[in-house]
């Protein structure tokens, strides 16, 4: 981390709270307002702005996404904000605003008990008060290392994030605190350069990551994303480009013929013969000459349960089939204990084609088959956040769900084996996440070394045991935990993978028919 930014960022935060304090977060606001400098012209990108509109859209008075400009629509937020809690209407976003609208979540929508409008983000005590340890030691004030998640831990957070460079929102994640450690224990500063890593949530072993900066000393940003339309959206963005990033295979054709993917240098791979040639072979079928990407992990989109929740909501049906969740009157039957499909339209609209009678993805007539489905099980089916997919499994909140293998044998190790997955018996789909180097990429070069590093046996085999996903190196199995490398939802038989069909290449068309008919599903 750049000490000028610890610096400029400790002397922010110290500047917004009452010092030497030993009453417990959660109201821990300052009393004196400080000086503050003039605000920033009309126009002009601002930090304090750039948070007021994510803590408006939190609250939901901000529709537009957060760009640090102050916008009409801001100032019609910060209006509309006022009005509700009986403040005095502001013109400009200032300590006293950000303050207000933090204390008006806070005590509206459960913020101190670690949630986000009940969604688990946060991570848990013991997590918070590591983070707010290792906050201070790397020079931001979090208040009192007490384990709460409240707001003087919140704007350490978003000064931390900020200084990184990477998704600003506050929240000690289990991804913040891993670079919050990496921050303390890793390359840090006195590394000879950067690499920005864009990747899917839970989706990394962190200890790769550290082993990887201390070996080549190179310090690592590492920075996750929702979806493939939020990681296009990253990569045609201003700002600070990525050098690797895994966007699943059936989107690298999409995004290389809109030029923001840059062909491999496969002759710099030392680790290249360790790929699974069968694996690679099915890559193709997206990236048909393998230019652009490499396999990072593989895995079946089929369906997850809880088999003591299923059997009380509905005795004796046999749950892996997608008409389980496809088919209105049966989801009705488990919508009391919670049935939702994984927020990734691309994996999701193609299985409900199937379920409508599409046996292969031929675009308009697979779009109206689906669509139809969709309509069916709208109000019933939940949209389930990729990064709270896990939990909401292992935690019992859903029955059952459409979603990801690995991500299901994530659930079943923190459910103690309560989660069961399968390809479903009518038809699952088959996919890859690819390493990708994006055609801005600043440290090419470091970008291949970290590729290369994922291909070695070991490391990849530390990452599949971590995050539960089957990886395409040949040499990895040894490596692999038993109990990770001997289950059907990682490693299907060769029966359900007979009845999984690759993730179909979507045209330009589908993808905003897709767009259109999950905005509206989701709503």
């Amino acid at each position: 981390m750049q000490l000028r930014h610890i610096a400029l960022a400790a002397a922010l935060i110290s500047g917004l709270w009452i010092t030497g304090t030993t009453q417990a977060q959660g109201f821990v606001f300052g009393t004196a307002e400080p000086k503050a400098p003039a605000a920033a012209p009309a126009g002009a990108r601002n930090a304090k702005v750039e948070s007021a509109q994510r803590l408006l859209a939190r609250i939901g008075l901000l529709r537009e996404t957060p760009s640090g400009t102050l916008t009409p629509a801001t100032l019609d937020a910060m209006r509309a904000f006022a009005a509700r809690t009986g403040t005095a209407p502001a013109s400009e976003v200032n300590d006293a605003l950000l303050n207000a609208i933090r204390r008006h979540i806070w005590t509206s929508q459960n913020w101190s008990s670690g949630n986000y409008k009940g969604k688990e983000k946060i991570v848990d005590a013991q997590g918070l008060r590591e983070a707010q340890i290792l906050l201070g030691k790397l020079g931001f004030s979090a208040g009192p290392l007490d384990g709460t998640f409240g707001p003087q831990t919140q704007v350490a957070t978003e000064a931390f994030q900020e200084s990184q460079g990477v998704s600003v929102d506050g929240l000690i994640t289990s991804t913040v605190l891993m670079n919050l450690r990496r921050a303390v224990n890793g390359a840090g500063a006195g590394a000879k350069e950067t690499l920005r890593v864009l990747n899917w949530p839970d989706y990394i072993e962190p200890s790769v990551l550290q082993d990887f900066e201390k070996e080549f000393n190179i310090r690592v940003i590492y920075d996750i994303f929702a979806d493939n339309d939020d990681l296009q959206a990253r990569l045609g963005a201003a700002g600070t480009p990525y050098d690797v990033v895994f966007p699943t295979a059936n989107a690298v054709p999409g995004m290389a013929a809109k030029g923001l993917l840059g062909k491999l240098d496969k002759a710099s791979l030392k680790n290249l013969n360790n790929i699974d040639p069968r694996v690679d072979a099915t890559l193709r079928a997206w990236d048909k000459d393998g230019a652009y990407s490499l396999p990072y992990m593989w895995y079946t989109v089929g369906i997850a349960w809880n088999p003591k929740l299923t059997s009380k909501a509905f005795p004796g049906h046999s749950v892996d089939t997608l008409a389980t969740v496809f088919d209105p009157a049966i989801a009705k039957r488990f919508q009391s204990c919670g049935i939702g499909v994984v927020d990734s339209a691309s994996d999701v609209i193609p299985l409900a084609a199937m379920a409508g009678g599409q046996t292969k993805w031929a675009g308009r007539s697979s779009i109206a088959a689906a669509e139809k489905v969709m309509a069916g099980i709208a109000g019933t089916v939940k949209v389930i956040p990729t990064d709270q997919f896990i939990d909401s499994l292992a935690n019992g909140k859903l029955c059952v769900a459409i979603g990801f293998s690995g991500d299901a044998v994530q659930a079943q190790g923190k459910s103690r084996g309560a989660v069961e997955y399968r390809v479903p018996a009518d038809g699952g789909l088959l996919a890859i996440d690819a390493m990708a180097v994006p055609a801005n990429a600043k440290n090419k070069r470091g970008a291949h070394q970290f590729i290369d590093y994922l291909m070695r046996p070991q490391v990849i085999a530390k990452v599949s045991n971590t995050v539960g996903y089957a990886n395409a190196n040949l040499k990895a199995g040894e490596f692999m935990s038993a109990s990770v490398k001997s289950n059907p939802a990682v490693v299907p038989s060769t029966t359900s993978l007979s009845r999984s069909s690759p993730i179909p290449v979507l045209s330009e068309q589908d993808e905003q028919e897709i767009t259109r008919i999950w905005s509206r599903f989701a709503k």
